[in-house]
């Protein structure tokens, strides 16, 4: 097979974890006999930015495209970007590859994705961190904690999403005049610079950015064919996400165990630093020296313990994180403690012999770790490891499987920890004993082949977004997200929009699911017409292919939007595609099968009685409260006609969609239960004012053209129908259901439309 790994990074320029995995994941692919071409990025200020780099290395291509940042417009423009997207996908559209396999895209553009799938390209993503839900990656916010998730994530945009083309534009000057001063002045610049940006950042763009980035990610999301979690602590965050758990396959690292076998560290010109018979517990950290992996703990740890028992190796170097440098100076009075020896930074080569001159090597994240790559290699090597409790580390630590656990951050438990292995004489050897096996890198690359051959007709289906509009149900509301979410297979997105003046209802109600939702305020009742076409354009704006617009008092089953695509897909000129509408409160009784019009007449009739019901049933129009549009009929025909604001915007969308030549079906086998009346009150008279006056409305812009007899004729009919359903209607007294009627006729005669007129 011809396969295509994307990674953010790839040595010898990058070292990280998943660039080292994703370099040995290369090799054995190229090993088992298929063809490899790595497109990677890299940061050399030396090189014009997106410049491309081409090598061959051990038979493996691989196209290194230049990202520094310094040409970046805007927040978007640091995860999406057109030059690189086309840089990386002339180098996939010359290999031909037959799967693509994505580790990580920081410093591309995440857009590679779609134009994979485009191409019809099974496409593999590994979950190493939460990069495609936290533009940190790793859920740790700014002060150092650990993160609930995405729905918090707009206090960490901050500066950067907050900031305006003209600050990105002097982030770029600022660059230039850097290279060109001392270090010292250079670094007050920034700083001054800094602390400028944070006062002129807008935090409602922070938000706008944040939210956009959500969705952006969310929508890349739907374009892998299969995700690959290295534990299970990150399949559990992705599944809140939104992506579904059949999605996701578990797939623990492998790792290449060559490096770590003894004859072969015995035959290498570096030996192991031999381990010595001593009275002191060999202690060691292998990795950044960053907030983030928190080295300060393990130090901290050890000035609690007696004095001379335990040495420290401490091998890394230091990194800023995002950016800020300010950790090296809380971390470089703690090395200079008795008994710790800085290392430095060790080339991967070396790890084996650094974790041979050890007995126990600690991991003190404080992030919610995915399955640090670190600590397989240390079971390779033998070594127990002491480590956080925290995200995916105790799948691999298991309280005496391999190593002991701690509370993240917290010194004291990693000194009680490392206590017990000084005063347990057998307790080290109890752990090393009991070290779990490590999976092989050559397990790990058949495996993913498997996924390779996924056939591009089981690639995932259309994007389709639902959008629901609240306005003072909050309740029903949650009710009708929550099956949404449920829908099999998953929509891409959920969309809320809220019509209330306030949202503090809403989001009580929500709160379960919040995170899993994109809500938008509009802070004001625009009808259902204006508060739809919000959500529509967001849909559309986050590249949905389909709509599927739903009330606030419908539930919907997890099969029913399915069974309407697949209705609506059996229809080559069907655009608008409708469930069987039956009645929340008696689930038994149909309330609408679609319905017909007469344009002559203006009159409208349900199809409620066509039976038994096929699976596909045409129709004028189809109801409002749950219909699936695709987005080709709103390119045509634009968006729902806003000036309705209440009744009869569907049947309007559906007639003028027909003008356009698409058809509108009902789908017999798919059915929603809907409450009805809860928005506006069943028995309210409103109801009346709105379908007298829309009624009209529709009449005249869809009927056809006739004299003014037949117009006036058909005029009079409609209002005498509204009348005679006012006299029959429940609510209020007669007299305010026909001033209803009347008012609704005086407004469309004064062409008066929009919310009702009354005082």
């Amino acid at each position: 097979m011809r396969i295509v790994l994307i990674v953010h990074g790839f040595p010898p320029s990058a070292a990280g974890g998943t660039e080292l995995y994703a370099d040995a994941h290369a090799r054995e692919l190229r090993r088992q006999g298929d063809d490899v071409l790595v497109v990677t990025r890299e940061q050399d200020p030396g090189h014009d930015e997106f410049a491309v780099r081409t090598e061959d290395r051990d038979g493996v291509r691989i196209v290194r495209i230049n990202n520094t940042f310094r040409n970046t417009r805007s927040f978007e423009e640091t995860y999406r970007n057109d030059a690189i997207e086309a840089a990386a996908m002339r180098a996939v559209d010359e290999f031909r590859p037959d799967a693509a396999h994505v580790h990580h895209l920081t410093g591309l553009s995440t857009t590679i994705v779609t134009r994979l799938r485009e191409r019809g390209i099974p496409i593999v993503a590994t979950l190493h961190d939460y990069w495609l839900m936290c533009h940190r990656g790793q859920l740790l916010d700014l002060d150092l904690r650990a993160c609930a998730g995405p729905d918090v994530c707009r206090r960490c945009v901050g500066v950067a999403g907050g900031a305006g083309p003209v600050a990105y534009a002097g982030a770029q000057a600022l660059r230039v005049v850097e290279k060109r001063l001392p270090l010292a002045a250079a670094q007050s610049i920034r700083s001054a610079a800094e602390r400028m940006a944070a006062i002129v950042s807008n935090a409602g763009e922070a938000d706008e950015q944040h939210r956009r980035r959500l969705d952006h990610m969310r929508a890349i999301c739907k374009d892998v064919t299969r995700f690959l979690a290295p534990s299970g602590s990150i399949r559990e965050r992705f599944v809140q996400y939104g992506v579904h758990a059949d999605r996701i396959a578990p797939s623990r690292y492998g790792v290449d165990p060559v490096p770590f076998r003894g004859d072969v560290r015995a035959r290498d010109p570096w030996p192991p630093v031999e381990r010595k018979e001593s009275d002191r517990l060999r202690i060691g950290f292998i990795g950044s020296l960053m907030a983030s992996k928190a080295p300060h703990v393990l130090l901290e740890a050890v000035r609690e313990l007696p004095p001379g028992s335990v040495s420290v190796d401490v091998y890394g170097g230091y990194a800023p994180y995002h950016g800020d440098d300010r950790y090296r100076w809380t971390l470089e009075p703690l090395l200079q403690h008795d008994g710790v020896n800085v290392r430095g930074p060790v080339p991967h080569e070396r790890v084996p012999h650094a974790l041979a001159s050890l007995d126990v090597l600690v991991v003190p994240s404080i992030w919610p770790e995915n399955s640090p790559f670190v600590i397989h290699e240390a079971f390779l090597a033998g070594v127990p490891v002491i480590a956080s409790r925290i995200g995916g580390i105790p799948e691999l630590v298991d309280g005496g499987r391999g190593g002991l656990l701690f509370d993240p951050g917290d010194s004291t438990s990693l000194a009680r920890v490392l206590a017990r292995i000084l005063n347990e004489p057998r307790l080290l050897a109890s752990l090393r004993d009991s070290i779990p096996p490590v999976r092989t890198i050559e397990d790990d690359v058949a495996a993913a082949r498997q996924l390779y051959a996924i056939k591009p007709d089981r690639l995932p289906d259309r994007r389709i977004a639902a959008v629901v509009l609240n306005y003072g149900t909050p309740d029903d509301t949650y009710l009708a997200v929550r099956s949404l979410l449920a829908a099999q297979p998953p929509l891409s997105t959920v969309i809320v929009v809220n019509n209330d003046d306030t949202d503090a209802a809403l989001r009580t109600a929500l709160e379960p699911v919040l995170p899993r939702v994109e809500l938008i305020h509009n802070a004001r009742n625009l009808g259902f017409s204006g508060g739809m076409n919000v959500g529509i354009r967001a849909a559309m704006e986050r590249g949905a292919d389909a709509m599927f617009l739903v009330n606030s008092d419908v539930v919907v089953p997890p099969d029913c939007v399915a069974e309407i695509d697949r209705a609506i897909a059996a229809s080559p000129r069907a655009g608008i595609a409708g469930p069987v509408v039956l009645s929340r409160s008696e689930p038994d009784r149909m309330t609408s099968l679609g319905m017909t019009y007469a344009p002559a007449t203006g009159r409208m009739r349900d199809q409620a009685g066509v039976l038994p019901i096929p699976p596909i049933l045409a129709a004028d129009a189809v109801s409002g409260c749950a219909i699936l549009v695709r987005r080709e009929v709103f390119d045509a025909v634009g968006l729902l006609d806003e000036e309705y604001f209440f009744g009869f915007e569907d049947l309007d969308f559906c007639l003028r969609a027909r003008a356009a030549g698409f058809a509108t079906i009902l789908a017999g086998r798919a059915g929603v239960y809907h409450e009805g009346g809860r928005s506006i009150g069943s028995t309210s008279p409103r109801r009346l004012y709105f379908a007298a006056r829309n009624h009209l409305r529709l009449a005249s812009r869809v009927g056809p053209r006739a004299n003014r007899i037949a117009s006036a004729a058909r005029s009079a009919s409609i209002v005498m129908l509204n009348l005679a359903h006012a006299v029959r209607a429940r609510g209020g007294s007669i007299g305010s259901r026909l001033a209803a009627v009347v008012r609704g006729t005086r407004d469309y005669m004064a062409n008066r439309f929009g919310p009702d007129s009354r005082p």
